[in-house]
């Protein structure tokens, strides 16, 4: 488990099984995709999360990578925030899905939610369970009031942070204990603590040294918290 204060285009790793980036949605630059597609392993997973700003040359760029295998398009609905004077409000967020080859790990067992159909002849295997689909409007708000979130030294929410059940949607699937997974745009260190709880090795990168200071003692309580 390790973390770094920089810029992640300065950092190299290897025998990566998966990346997961929340990225600057803003943002055209899509260096630090190339960068970090160099160090996945062979078959290892590459999630980025954007939305409307980006999605479309992101998905054009992701496209164009050495072995890139399309695995899915998911979006993440939340339904608060504010709404325009015209036209409709955009309340997701995509989240682009690729491997480096096409013998990726699936485990959908992991992730199974309730069946609408459960009891009833259509729920034909009989678990009333399902893989959710490529939409995921059943994760509820994460909302400004959530236990979740965590505040600054002014007692203002971290932007752009997201819960833990969204990373179990996206990661519990797609690897194994002891795999590594790289953060490139770290934030408050979500992400590092859900490896920390699910016995994945981690490495994560975050440029701003406030935001970075708050992931580390995200962390620290973590560990202190699982010793106890």
């Amino acid at each position: 488990m390790e973390l770094f204060n920089g810029d992640n285009l300065n950092f190299e790793f290897e025998n990566v099984g998966l990346v997961f980036a929340d990225c600057i949605y803003e943002s055209l630059d899509f260096r630090w995709i190339s960068h970090y597609w160099n160090f996945l392993k062979s078959n290892g997973v590459f999630i980025v999360m954007t939305d409307y700003h980006s999605v479309a040359q992101m998905k054009l760029f992701l496209d164009n990578l050495p072995d890139a295998n399309f695995v899915g398009w998911v979006i993440y609905k939340q339904e608060w925030g504010g709404v325009p004077k015209k036209g409709f409000p955009q309340k997701h967020d995509d989240i682009l899905i690729y491997s480096k080859g096409e013998d990726f790990k699936w485990y959908g067992d992991r992730i199974q939610i309730p069946k609408v159909t459960a009891g009833t002849k259509f729920d034909k295997k009989g678990t009333g369970l399902k893989t959710p689909c490529s939409v995921f409007d059943d994760l509820g708000n994460f909302s400004t009031i959530s236990k979740e979130r965590i505040k600054n030294g002014e007692g203002k929410n971290i932007r752009w942070q997201k819960p833990l059940k969204l990373l179990d949607r996206l990661l519990l699937p797609f690897t194994d204990e002891n795999d590594l997974i790289v953060d490139p745009f770290l934030g408050s260190g979500t992400t590092a603590i859900w490896a920390k709880r699910n016995n994945r090795h981690f490495k994560g990168i975050e440029i701003d040294p406030v935001t970075f200071d708050i992931a580390q003692r995200r962390l620290f309580e973590e560990n202190t918290w699982r010793q106890n």
